[in-house]
């Protein structure tokens, strides 16, 4: 580390020059990831182009070569200010493109200083390694929450799980024609679409956690995607599933329908329906019934439900969900969180983990505690 601090700090200023090539900016990088792009295109070392926009002497941990898979970066106002002048792109533009790079992700100090932070190992809070037919490889992407997701391109899949990986799905295009679906679905019903799949993929995930519901074509597609020692059937699970789950939305959809037309509406005879479409009896008595019956009691029908708020379709559809699905920042595929809180690799227990403000007694912690939990102070949810 002393070798590597000496030659950095005896090496003349960066300045712009050094740094001729430009790299694309990608919406949604992580800082790390485009600095460590930046650094490898114009050929220096990570750590000299964090010593250029930090003041003083350079953390430890900053010296040694950057890996945006583990590590983010945080830097000050002040650094955001060097680094616009170096890359010579307007900080306004950086900010736009590299969430970090915002007022809730920059570090509240004076002067320029840099910092690494390691990722947090929970579920959707490492970043999503970027794919590499669409962005460039090497590209780290920032989660918000969401621990995968098809790339757009639909011959990947993204996930963060596991300090993050790709899976290459072309070998099976019903993925890809499932993405189309999902498009498709999400362009009718707006967010509400969305949220629903989210729904139908935790409700399949739970299916193939409890070796429930169409075993051997899921093995066919974890053969197909060359399941073994580099990729386990457990990392494989979530793009695996998500041609059932597209479909299971769309019997959603219909019975988001039927209980905002009635409040009659009979949950049996929907799940009767759901049987007969996926060919599984099992849907409507056996084991299989028991994720989907969590999904209705939190989507029951409502007598005398009042007509659902909003000027557009989109938004009366969003109106008619319950309060444990919040309203994504952005369009597109698995943006929507789902009603359906357990946590895909815990078990499927009834209470993983008790709330310590309800008890495990509310649907937002049925199975583990989650920040908007109703029995939680207002000033602890928004820490």
């Amino acid at each position: 580390m002393r070798v590597i601090e000496r030659r950095l700090t005896t090496r003349k200023p960066l300045r712009s020059a050094d740094l001729p090539i430009r790299v694309p900016l990608i919406h949604g990088e992580t800082t790390a990831s485009y600095l460590a792009r930046t650094a490898a295109a114009n050929g220096i070392e990570a750590g000299r182009l964090l010593k250029a926009l930090h003041q003083g002497r350079l953390p430890s941990g900053a010296l040694a070569p950057l890996r945006p898979h583990l590590k983010e970066v945080r830097l000050s106002p002040e650094s955001v200010t060097r680094l616009a002048a170096l890359v010579e792109r307007d900080e306004d533009q950086l900010r736009r493109a590299l969430p970090g790079l915002r007022p809730g992700g920059l570090l509240v100090v004076s002067g320029a200083e840099v910092r690494l932070t390691v990722w947090p190992d929970g579920p959707g809070e490492g970043p999503l390694k970027a794919c590499p037919l669409c962005l460039e490889d090497g590209a780290w992407l920032i989660a918000a929450g969401h621990r995968w997701r098809p790339c757009a391109c639909g011959r990947r899949w993204q996930c963060g799980d596991d300090a993050g990986y790709l899976i290459d799905t072309t070998p099976l295009p019903e993925i890809g024609r499932a993405l189309q679906q999902h498009r498709a679905f999400d362009h009718r019903w707006g967010p509400a679409g969305d949220a629903l799949v989210a729904d139908a993929h935790q409700v399949t995930l739970w299916w193939w956690v409890s070796k429930q519901f169409a075993r051997d074509l899921w093995h066919q597609r974890e053969e197909a995607l060359g399941v073994g020692p580099r990729l386990r059937r457990r990392q494989a699970a979530p793009a695996v599933v998500y041609p059932e789950a597209v479909r299971l939305a769309a019997a959603m959809a219909d019975w988001e329908t039927r209980r905002a037309a009635s409040a009659d509406a009979s949950a049996r005879d929907w799940l009767a329906d759901v049987a007969d479409r996926f060919k599984a009896p099992g849907i409507v008595d056996g084991r299989e019934s028991q994720p989907l019956r969590y999904w209705l009691e939190l989507h029951h029908s409502q007598p005398a439900r009042p007509a659902p708020r909003g000027t557009k379709r989109a938004e009366r559809r969003w109106n008619l969900l319950p309060g444990l699905h919040h309203r994504p920042a952005e369009r597109g595929p698995f943006q929507a969180n789902s009603c359906l809180r357990w946590v895909y690799g815990l078990p499927l227990t009834s209470v993983t983990e008790i709330c310590p403000y309800c008890g495990a007694s509310a649907p937002t912690c049925r199975w583990v505690p989650f920040p908007d939990c109703p029995e939680r102070p207002t000033e602890d949810q928004h820490r």
